[in-house]
């Protein structure tokens, strides 16, 4: 008979295991797999996904061995005179610790493997016990609509859940690193403003004077190859217009004429901490692909393109016959590094990233001049926190390119600099 007892205990030590690993498995990981052509990935995949089937056949054959173990000890502890209550109390602790404690651990330690051991049981026993579990599961199924009867079911999913879905995927590999960095960039658009977006800061903005002829211009547009320039009058917080280099030829029949007859001028303005969403919405109702970012001074702080806001909102560069090189400000992105522009934001980069780097910059490149305290060299590196910050491209004097490492352990040196 204590044989019997041990094969129950082991019984209910299979169920409890496998009820944790099955609800616990990545299904979003699974049905990447079963697409892929897994037939185990499959065949695991359509059985999670019957969950009230599968449970109800677990808590059948664990409900079955729980109950039945207790009455066979109690029936050996009176045949062998022991004391009924010890032998009750030590079957507890063991049905506690050996049959629920330490299978659920191992079960959510190793929720995929688990599964695939399990499977190929669960799904037999939900054969021979589906006249029973069908009849149980329609029974709670009418006891569920008697109690919800008038109310209305929500399927509210918050953004932070599905953030998290989306980082689960991320890390389980059920989604590429492109794909979750576009689906990061859609989830946090709505919280980036003007300035986290704008890729092309005052410095580098090329602007055209109201009074250049057509020469001067045409060899300005065959030299950088951009579709729109500002235009200004007295300096570049004079913005005037926006010429289309389309106008060119157009131009061309009648030179004599002033750049401003061929420009827009009427020039979108926008302010550096306007909500991106809604500036995207304002251009697309006045249908303008660039707009003129102002300070909180009214002067010009840069321009903001159509095109920077949809490659924000999407993760990924748009690139057109014009492109010359990658002006990406995120060249690479995954969970612990991330290969960007000196021009990024502290505040996008910290929410892109998950890090807290203080925001008295505005900048990276801002923040890495005041802590190397010196204009760097290309793999110069410095450090904060967890972070491991490496020049990887200089160009006068302007940081272009940084390789952020994110590491497990914190640096004992802080922020100083290692050459």
């Amino acid at each position: 008979m204590i044989f019997v007892v041990i094969a129950l205990l082991f019984a209910s030590f299979f169920f409890s295991g496998s009820e944790t690993a099955l609800t616990a498995v990545n299904k979003i990981k699974l049905q990447s797999q079963a697409t892929g052509g897994s037939k185990k990935a499959e065949k695991l995949y359509e059985l999670v996904n019957k969950p009230s089937q599968f449970i109800t056949t677990i808590l059948i054959g664990n409900n079955i061995a729980n109950l039945i173990a207790p009455v066979l000890v109690t029936s050996m502890a009176i045949q062998y005179g022991w004391s009924v209550t010890i032998a009750s109390t030590v079957l507890t602790i063991t049905i506690i610790i050996c049959a629920e404690v330490i299978p659920k651990s191992i079960a959510a330690a190793f929720p995929e493997r688990v599964s695939y051991m399990v499977r190929p049981i669960i799904s037999l026993l939900n054969i021979v016990l589906y006249p029973l579990t069908f009849i149980l599961n329609k029974l709670t199924d009418l006891i569920t609509k008697f109690l919800s009867k008038g109310s209305q079911p929500s399927w509210t999913v918050s953004r932070e859940e599905i953030i998290n879905l989306v980082q689960i995927a991320d890390n389980e590999g059920a989604l590429a690193s492109t794909e979750s960095q576009r689906l990061r960039g859609v989830l946090d658009f709505r919280e980036l403003n003007v300035k986290d977006v704008m890729t092309t800061p005052r410095t580098e903005m090329m602007a055209i004077h109201k009074d250049e002829k057509i020469s001067e211009v045409r060899d300005r547009v065959v030299d950088n190859m951009h579709t729109r320039y500002p235009v200004y009058d007295e300096d570049l917080d004079d913005i005037v217009g926006v010429f289309h280099s389309k106008y060119l030829l157009k131009w061309s029949l009648t030179p004599e004429r002033p750049l401003l007859d061929f420009c827009d001028q009427e020039p979108l303005t926008i302010r550096e901490f306007q909500n991106v969403e809604d500036v995207l919405r304002r251009m697309s109702k006045q249908r303008r692909h660039l707009a003129i970012v102002l300070d909180e001074y009214g002067g010009t702080e840069g321009i903001l393109t159509h095109e920077d806001i949809i490659e924000t909102m999407l993760g990924f560069e748009i690139e057109d016959e014009t492109d010359l090189k990658n002006d990406s400000v995120v060249r690479a992105f995954s969970e612990d590094k991330i290969v960007c522009d000196g021009k990024i934001t502290l505040h996008r980069l910290n929410q892109l990233f998950n890090t807290d780097i203080p925001e008295e910059e505005d900048t990276l490149s801002g923040y890495l001049l005041s802590a190397f305290e010196d204009i760097p060299e290309v793999g110069d590196k410095t450090y904060l926190d967890n972070l491991e910050f490496k020049i990887l491209k200089m160009e006068d004097h302007m940081i272009r390119l940084v390789k952020i490492i994110k590491h497990e352990v914190s640096f004992d040196q802080g922020n100083e600099e290692a050459r």
